[in-house]
């Protein structure tokens, strides 16, 4: 961690008109550990995300011109990467330690749980507009996606929730 922070202050004093890398850090934390945890539906895999997320973008903070949206971007892009190379291994350790307390309410676990049936995309679209209150804008980008196409999955993936609800 310390050879991490050392390689990052040297990157971030390149460029003294570039914020910090602590300054970033103290910022980005607590939404990027919020972002991936919607995302992935574990505080602790969010938890991991997120701080690899910050180091990554920290490596690169004098280089970029929006940090905050590489780092949503890159927040979205580890959280995808997870789902490819985790899914099964993913609900049987939620189905395995679904008792344990967690960091979250019942309904915010309830709602975790009704947002694993959404496809991804969904998922991450409606995860980012209403957790984190993200634009049709950043969700696009950070998707990769037109924001019309954000608007068909938060349209398409507010229906599938309220029909798990139902159930």
């Amino acid at each position: 961690m310390q050879a991490v922070t050392l390689v990052l202050q040297a990157t971030t004093m390149a460029s003294p008109s570039a914020i910090s890398f602590d300054e970033f850090f103290r910022t980005y934390r607590a939404p990027a550990v919020r972002w991936a945890t919607a995302l992935v539906g574990s505080h602790a895999v969010g938890e991991e995300i997120a701080q690899d997320a910050l180091a990554a973008v920290g490596n690169k903070l004098a280089k970029v011109d929006d940090p905050a949206a590489y780092l949503r971007r890159t927040v979205v892009n580890r959280a995808a990467s997870w789902h490819r190379s985790n899914a099964r291994s993913m609900r049987r350790e939620r189905r395995a330690v679904a008792g344990e307390p967690s960091v979250y309410t019942q309904p915010t676990n309830e709602m975790l749980d009704a947002l694993q049936v959404l496809p991804y995309q969904q998922r991450a679209a409606v995860t980012l507009r209403y957790w984190a209150d993200w634009t049709d804008e950043q969700i696009a980008a950070a998707l990769d996606c037109a924001p019309a196409t954000v608007r068909v999955l938060l349209h398409r993936g507010i229906a599938a929730l309220k029909k798990e609800i139902d159930r």
